[in-house]
């Protein structure tokens, strides 16, 4: 007989192990519980009077496979769009400097090309890597940020690397684990590279030509549409899941919506959203506190976009945006120019144009209402154009825990907690951006395994 399939959480990953249990389990009654009332969680498209505009993920890699082969399948390769050929600039001691070439995540492979972002003195510093030994064991996971600053010195770290990372883990690096946030770079160093600047140089040479990031024409909306259609899923929005727990039968979730509370019945779970609502489902399963305390120990990050058209009269700069070095006095983390950056964007009657705020551990900005966030924004703009622009049209999203700081160990804790789930609570999966990874390929690429390792396991 077909399984029940119970998804906690509609978003890419949720929607991903809906779709993929859907091919791998023909027949089986999948429901995928949303505590909101849209599914598609940090992929997020609104509508602007002159069209769609993303207020949460805005693009993937396109170098991964796996959100690549997931549109594929979807027959939405035709919807795909590429940035165009401008780069990024940092804001640094009020200046916007350009990105210097030869970088990977912010990390240099000539530190003689970041004159307009070190001074000499912090240029003497980041010169040095290259004749100090680099001890590295093979197979090891370092703080990222803090192998970075001993190697090239703190201002690499506040004025490329962090703003770099910031837009994607909203976390400092010298949280986030080297093996898991730039698993290249750590493959180079197993290798035998004998100093950082030789790894990156390494990888920066072998880079395939073509572009980096692709996004859909149209917005995010089409693929979340696509997923949840393709999965024949029921789909129940405002339904709060508060808690799993195990049966002779299987599993029983306590869930509370509009009009009360129900339980449904299943005999697989994907628990799909942000750890902080992950470990109390798990605790009240019981069993599993191990897995509970290692979920708990993952922090997170909650960030906010103020999206904006801007009347075309604004001299934007011939950029794709702006990252902030964090020893920067602004309250932004980023600015993105949307529609400079993706062409296909660039025909609308203003300026499309993204403003991002929050930081782990300093996130006292978040604390200002929608209102405030706005102004910000505004001012955030204006400052970096030098007048002041004409609102179209904004639209303000938050975001809350939604991006986990993945730090050193990060695998084998997540293997410990997939272990012990598989002992003590068998067909309970838990997925998305605090497991294998931030970002669209990577919550795809472990929804699909974790509901491959579902169906293999009731297949058995």
């Amino acid at each position: 007989m077909p399984p029940r399939v119970a998804v906690v959480g509609g978003g890419l990953s949720g929607l991903t192990a809906a779709y993929q249990l859907s091919l791998d389990l023909p027949g089986a009654r999948i429901t995928v519980l949303e505590a909101s009332d849209s599914l598609g969680g940090a992929l997020h498209t609104v509508d602007f009077p002159s069209g769609p505009m993303e207020l949460g993920a805005e693009a993937f890699i396109g170098r991964r496979p796996e959100a690549s082969e997931l549109v594929a399948e979807l027959g939405l390769t035709d919807t795909l769009r590429h940035p165009g050929p401008l780069g990024p600039a940092i804001l640094t001691d009020g200046r916007l400097v350009p990105m210097p070439v030869g970088t990977l995540m912010g990390l240099p492979s000539d530190v003689a090309g970041l004159s307009g972002v070190l001074s000499p003195g912090e240029s003497a510093v980041a010169a040095r890597e290259t004749d100090t030994p680099l001890e590295w064991e093979p197979g090891g996971d370092v703080s990222l940020g803090r192998l970075v600053a001993d190697r090239f010195g703190d201002a690499v770290v506040s004025r490329l690397v962090d703003p770099m990372l910031g837009g994607v883990y909203a976390a400092p690096s010298s949280g986030l684990g080297l093996r898991q946030v730039i698993p290249g770079l750590a493959e180079a160093l197993d290798r035998g590279a004998p100093t950082l600047t030789a790894a990156i140089g390494e990888l920066v040479g072998n880079r395939v030509p073509g572009p980096v990031f692709a996004t859909l024409d149209g917005g995010y909306r089409g693929l979340v549409s696509a997923l949840a259609e393709a999965s024949g899923a029921t789909v129940r929005s405002h339904a709060t899941c508060t808690a799993i727990h195990r049966e002779p039968s299987g599993y029983t979730l306590t869930v509370t919506g509009a009009r009360g509370s129900w339980v449904e019945n299943a005999d697989l779970v994907v628990v799909a959203v942000p750890v902080p609502h992950a470990a109390p489902l798990l605790a009240a399963a019981g069993g599993v506190d191990g897995a509970v305390s290692g979920l708990s120990g993952i922090r997170t990050a909650s960030s906010a976009v103020v999206a904006m058209e801007v009347d075309r009269g604004l001299d934007l700069p011939e950029l794709s945006g702006v990252l902030v070095a964090t020893d920067e006095p602004v309250p932004f983390k980023a600015m993105t120019f949307t529609s400079r950056k993706w062409p296909h964007l660039d025909t609308r009657p203003g300026h499309l144009v993204r403003v991002s705020f929050g930081r782990l551990d300093d996130d006292d900005v978040l604390t200002a209402d929608d209102i405030a966030l706005a102004r910000m924004a505004e001012s955030a703009l204006a400052g970096v154009c030098g007048s002041a622009p004409t609102i179209l049209y904004s639209r303000v999203r938050r975001w809350e825990d939604a991006l986990a700081e993945i730090g050193p160990g990060h695998a084998d804790r997540i293997a410990g907690v997939r272990a012990e789930l598989a002992d003590r609570l068998p067909g309970v999966e838990v997925v998305g951006g605090a497991t294998e990874g931030v970002g669209v390929p990577a919550c795809i690429g472990s929804a699909r395994a974790a509901a491959r390792r579902l169906a293999a396991g009731w297949q058995d």
